[in-house]
């Protein structure tokens, strides 16, 4: 689909320490990575005041008030995974959870939610409900579709339509695009179609791939990954494929930072250029690091963008705008067919 101006995407994986919780101990993420609570304000007084316009994929057992009603509000199946140590429950339900966000700021973010509701360009989207693994091995499709239902009613009890996803760990199954739909969720994030990064990230990936991904970040080896837009299947949402992740600083690699630099900066100039979509994306806490040289550089690409702006007319544009954009463009008697008849009636019915 061709596009008058670039357009520059950011999406945001807000998880807090659901999203680490089989990786860490919890004693490294309030040692390092609790900060985020800290950095996202700043990160939204920049957007705010650049007008960009970002997607916060948010997990859906952050929007609790309390444990009692976390417990009350959890889906009618639970994912079987053969390593029960990606399933969050078990941490749930013994004393790894407090009682509310007061108690216990890793796991509650109901505030950092409003606060992003309440900053204008910026969208609440669902990082599933539970950071849920769609590759992984031992759950179902019946497992996911409970999931995505408990993110989009805890959300809707807050006041919060969800219309976009993020699968975690860029996790994209294929078979579960099609029970997208019919919760309201009209666009995901998708994966570059390269060999590195196709099926998204695992802890089983191989050393080799882990140290290709590291080293694309500071040279190009896999390409800038801006596209054009495309209309969607029939039957499901509309994919907005990363393009490039904001990796965490490394002190260690710090003789490399210009390099990432302008490996960013070169991807959003050509997207620009060529009228293309640029989509970053990191978590919150990739921001996070001593020197604070991560913010910056978050800093030094939003103003490259209003360069790009200046220069090519370049466009932000969250992923809910996006979608927007892309299905405002089809005629209405494709988009019915697409979206299919339940979709179709809610949209008609706007």
């Amino acid at each position: 689909m061709p596009m008058n101006r670039g357009q520059f995407v950011i999406s945001m994986d807000f998880e807090l320490y659901w999203g680490l919780r089989d990786i860490c101990p919890i004693s490294h993420y309030l040692g390092h990575s609790a900060k985020e609570r800290e950095i996202i304000p700043k990160v939204l007084n920049l957007f705010e005041d650049s007008g960009i316009h970002a997607t916060w994929a948010t997990v859906g057992l952050m929007f609790f008030e309390s444990k009692e009603q976390m417990l009350q509000g959890l889906p009618s199946r639970l994912p079987a995974y053969q390593d029960v140590n990606l399933s969050p429950y078990p941490h749930l339900t013994s004393d790894g959870v407090g009682t509310d966000e007061q108690t216990d700021s890793s796991h509650y973010g109901l505030s950092l939610i409003r606060r992003i509701e309440r900053t204008r360009y910026q969208r609440v989207s669902t990082h599933t409900f539970s950071h849920y693994y769609c590759l992984e091995a031992g759950q179902d499709s019946a497992e996911f579709q409970a999931d995505l239902r408990a993110a989009v009613q805890i959300a809707k009890s807050q006041g919060i339509q969800l219309e976009s996803i993020v699968f975690p760990r860029n996790q994209v199954n294929p078979a579960y695009l099609p029970l997208l739909l019919p919760e309201g969720v009209r666009a995901y994030r998708g994966n570059p179609e390269h060999w590195l990064y196709k099926r998204g990230y695992s802890t089983g990936d191989s050393l080799l791939r882990r140290a290709l991904r590291l080293m694309d970040t500071y040279l190009n080896l896999s390409g800038f990954h801006s596209y054009t837009l495309e209309s969607p299947k029939r039957g499901e949402p509309v994919n907005l494929p990363a393009s490039h992740f904001l990796r965490s600083y490394s002190g260690k690699l710090a003789l490399l930072e210009p390099l990432r630099r302008r490996r960013i900066l070169r991807g959003m100039t050509y997207a620009a250029r060529n009228k293309q979509v640029y989509h970053l994306w990191c978590h919150p806490y990739n921001l996070v690091d001593e020197r604070g040289s991560n913010l910056k550089l978050l800093e030094e690409i939003v103003a490259h963008y209003k360069k790009l702006q200046s220069l090519y007319g370049m466009e932000s544009r969250n992923m809910e705008e996006l979608s927007d954009q892309i299905l405002g463009a089809v005629p209405a008697r494709e988009r019915q067919i697409m979206l299919g008849p339940m979709e179709w009636s809610k949209e008609a019915n706007a």
